[in-house]
């Protein structure tokens, strides 16, 4: 099922991401993903949802995300977030196909500290681009 909440404008464009930043969701237990794009206002990543892991987000409107880079030093922990859309597809390279879960989020009152860690992390992808 696809949900995507009404409130769901971006303030920015995204810019799509291909390095590999994964996101730890901050569910019980903790379930990982990887960011495909990022703006200064919100992000996008997904994963595969194998077991029904989407459903530890049911009901869940607010998450706190860690955000890392292996190899290049970047972690940004506890990064408070509301979903803002939820929408699944089906890998066709996979026998049996699995179930690729796409979620959207906004960040909510990042701290000053976070900002400037997203800041940096959207300008090194504009920059490499």
């Amino acid at each position: 099922m696809d949900d995507i909440s009404s409130e769901n404008r971006r303030k920015e464009k995204r810019t799509a991401f291909d390095d590999n930043v994964y996101v730890v969701i901050d569910t019980q237990p903790e379930m990982m993903g990887q960011m495909i794009e990022i703006s200064s206002t919100g992000m996008a990543f997904t994963f595969v949802d194998m077991e029904a892991a989407s459903q530890r987000l049911n009901g869940r409107e607010y998450l706190h995300l860690d955000l890392f880079a292996a190899g290049r030093g970047y972690f940004l922990r506890n990064l408070p977030a509301r979903v803002v859309s939820n929408t699944t597809t089906c890998s066709t390279n996979a026998q049996p196909p699995l179930p690729i879960k796409r979620i959207g989020v906004e960040f909510v009152r990042p701290s000053v500290a976070q900002q400037m860690q997203i800041n940096a992390l959207v300008r090194s992808r504009s920059t490499s681009s």
